[in-house]
C-alpha cells in the first residue's frame, strides 16, 4: 500500500482559526486525484502550531470527507516518547491506516535510544506504522541500520527518508521507501524508492506520477527532463518556509487564503507573483508530457 505520490495536505487558515471548509474542498478534491493517500497533521499541515483540539478537529475533517477512499496517516512527534505514545492512542479512535512517526525531536538521543522510541509505538498500535528521518527538523537522524532492526516489528513497513545518502543503503531492508525531499524524487525511485510523500504534489501530484512512471517504465532519461524541468517550480515552493509557497499557490485555484499560523510567515508578494508565472510553467509542462509513462 505505500507507495506512489502520498500528500502532505496543508491546513488552511482564515482570520487565525482553522478553516474546516477549506480543509474539505481540498481533501474532496485530492481524492479525486491519483494520489495514493494523504498524510494528516504533517510539518506541512502545522501540526506543532496545532492546539490539541485543533488538531483532532482536523483529522475528523479530513477523515469524514475522504471517508475511506483513500488511506490517510496521521503524523504524530515529540520530544517525549510517552507523549507521543499517548497522542497515538487518542487517534486509534478515527479510521486512520497508521501513523507517520518522527524520532525525538530536541533531546538528540543515540541510536539505540531512538530505536527504543520507535519499539514502544509500534508495540502501542496494531496500525501501520511509517518512520519519518527528518533530522534536519528533528536534530537526530534514523540510521539505516535501526531502519532493518526495527522492521522486526509487523507493523514498520515503510520510511519516509529526507536524508539522500540513505537511499542505496536502504535498497536491502525489507521496507517501502518513500522519499520526504522533494528535489530528490527521482533519485530516490532510481535507487529502489517505491514512492513519495512530498508537499509538492498540492501542485504538480500529476507530474510526479508521471516521473515515477517514466523511470519504472525503464525511460529514465524522459524521467530525468521532466523532473529537470520541474526542479524551478521545486525550488520556488520551498524558498519560504513550508507551506508558505504552497499555499499562496493553493490559493489561487481554491477557496481558500494563503494564510499561515505565526511565527510561519505569509509569501511575500514578490514570491506569489514569481508563484504565478510557476503555475503557467506547469501548465505548459502538463502539455509537453501527459500520458508519456503510462
Amino acid at each position: 500500500m505505500y507507495s506512489g505520490i502520498w500528500l502532505p495536505l496543508v491546513t488552511p487558515m482564515r482570520n487565525g482559526e482553522v478553516d474546516i471548509d477549506a480543509l474539505q474542498h481540498l481533501a474532496d478534491y485530492y481524492s479525486r486525484t491519483e494520489i495514493s493517500g494523504f498524510v494528516a497533521l504533517g510539518t506541512t499541515g502545522e501540526a506543532a502550531l496545532l492546539s490539541e483540539t485543533e488538531r483532532v478537529t482536523v483529522l475528523q475533517a479530513i477523515t469524514d470527507v475522504v471517508g475511506g477512499r483513500l488511506p490517510v496517516l496521521v503524523g504524530v512527534g515529540g520530544s517525549d516518547t510517552r507523549e507521543v505514545v499517548r497522542e497515538l492512542r487518542r487517534y486509534e479512535h478515527w479510521d486512520c491506516a497508521g501513523y507517520l512517526v518522527s524520532p525525538p525531536s530536541y533531546i538528540c538521543p543515540d541510536q539505540a535510544g531512538v530505536q527504543w522510541h520507535f519499539e514502544q509505538v509500534a508495540l502501542a498500535t496494531d496500525r501501520s506504522i511509517v518512520l519519518y528521518n527528518v533530522p534536519h527538523r528533528t536534530g537526530v537522524a534514523i540510521a539505516p541500520d535501526t531502519v532493518a532492526r526495527l522492521t522486526e516489528y509487523d507493523n514498520v513497513v515503510a520510511i519516509k527518508e529526507c536524508v539522500k545518502d540513505h537511499f542505496d543503503k536502504l535498497r536491502s531492508v525489507p521496507i517501502s521507501l518513500l522519499c520526504g525531499t522533494d528535489d530528490a524524487f527521482v533519485d530516490c525511485i532510481s535507487q529502489g524508492g517505491a514512492g513519495g510523500i512530498l508537499a509538492s504534489a498540492h501542485v504538480c501530484a500529476d507530474l510526479l506520477i508521471e516521473v515515477q512512471a517514466l523511470a519504472e517504465n525503464r525511460l529514465v532519461e524522459q524521467a530525468q527532463t521532466l523532473f529537470s524541468s520541474l526542479q524551478p517550480v521545486l525550488r520556488l515552493l520551498f524558498s519560504a518556509p513550508n507551506p508558505s509557497a504552497i499555499k499562496a499557490m493553493l490559493a489561487f485555484d481554491h477557496p481558500m487564503t494563503d494564510e499561515t499560523r505565526m511565527p510561519i510567515t505569509r509569501a511575500s508578494a514578490e514570491l506569489v507573483a514569481r508563484l504565478s508565472q510557476a503555475r503557467e510553467a506547469l501548465q505548459d509542462l502538463r502539455a509537453e508530457f501527459a500520458g508519456a509513462g503510462h
